[in-house]
């Protein structure tokens, strides 16, 4: 089988860039008992939700692959954070775009547990922009405002990764695992960061169907990401849950379409010294079209790959329309 539709999706390293909560941090730290305000340290996990929705449970027969990512984001989100001793409004925008080249491996080796592995690394590059403003109403009437913007454009943290898959057809299965390594260009006193600064690992399971004989494909996958502490903030994001899923057809000309979505919920609290907004826990829902295409250039098969979301019913993040776009194809031949 082909790596059509490139099941190998590298992590997110972007999203919804919530630091800059720090506009306010300082104010609601020392005024507030606030409630709810955004999920993980800047708003997104490093893991792309949505980047397992087609052919997630298939892996590539032996050989080494390349594939180039471009993830976008724009949103936007008012947030009202609520206390004993006051009232906290945030407004926030947010937008990034991503480039995240990959190197996939799949030895031609004996199975492992049954599986056939493989083994990737991730580089992501990119531009994340963020700004906020934030008015703070004390009890007794008193007013404080400010805002604040960021734009950079750095080196993220790199990802290393493999996994195993299992199946002959109809039925192909997966365990993938990702790891963030905290290596790449982070400043605390940015409110836009590409990088994370922390440890995190995602554990991914996915299950793909896939009937040759009518060209339709359903898949499903689970996961969770388990994150480390931020030592230079000392702020431990709380783990995350995804789950994703699609349903694509696959026509007499090659093209694919179809309807896929994700589901995302923090499963527990953010803590350490520097979560100054508690506790909180994210959720978000998104579904949107993929289109997917394999075309024969000088005698090499490409694989392109375009998936949009729209998000909604967001708890505690960010908002907004998500699109990914991959190009992928053999080394080597």
């Amino acid at each position: 089988m082909s790596v059509t539709n490139n099941q190998f999706h590298p992590p997110v390293h972007v999203g919804s860039g919530l630091r800059a909560l720090g506009l306010c941090g300082a104010l609601a730290a020392a005024t507030l008992a606030p409630e709810r305000a955004a999920a993980v340290e800047g708003g997104a996990g490093f893991y792309i939700l949505g980047s397992r929705t087609t052919m997630g449970g298939a892996v590539p027969p032996p050989g080494t692959y390349f594939m180039q990512q471009f993830y976008g984001f724009d949103g936007s989100s008012t947030t009202n954070v609520t206390g004993a001793n006051g009232n906290l409004l945030l407004d926030f925008d947010a937008s990034a775009f991503i480039s995240l080249s990959t190197v996939i491996w799949a030895p031609d080796s004996a199975p492992i547990m049954g599986g056939r592995p493989y083994f990737l690394a991730v580089l992501p590059v990119g531009n994340k922009s963020v700004s906020a403003s934030g008015i703070l109403t004390g009890p007794g009437g008193g007013v404080l405002s400010g805002a604040v913007s960021d734009d950079n454009t750095v080196i993220g943290d790199p990802v290393l990764g493999g996994g195993l898959g299992w199946g002959a057809g109809p039925w192909f299965s997966s365990l993938n695992v990702l790891v963030n390594v905290p290596v790449g260009e982070y400043d605390a006193s940015r409110v836009a960061n590409v990088a994370f600064n922390r440890w995190a690992t995602d554990i991914t399971g996915a299950l793909t169907w896939i009937d040759p004989a009518s060209g339709w494909q359903a898949d499903l996958a689970l996961g969770v990401t388990f994150n480390g502490n931020n030592d230079d903030t000392d702020y431990h994001s709380g783990d995350e849950f995804h789950l994703e899923a699609a349903v694509m057809k696959t026509f007499a000309n090659g093209l694919s379409a179809g309807l896929q979505g994700y589901y995302y919920e923090q499963i527990n609290g953010d803590s350490g010294s520097g979560a100054v907004l508690g506790d909180f826990e994210g959720q978000v829902s998104a579904i949107g079209p993929a289109i997917a295409y394999t075309a024969e250039i000088s005698g090499i098969p490409v694989s392109f790959e375009a998936r949009f979301f729209h998000e909604f019913d967001a708890r505690n993040r960010i908002p907004g329309d998500t699109f990914l776009f991959n190009v992928s194809f053999p080394l080597g031949l």
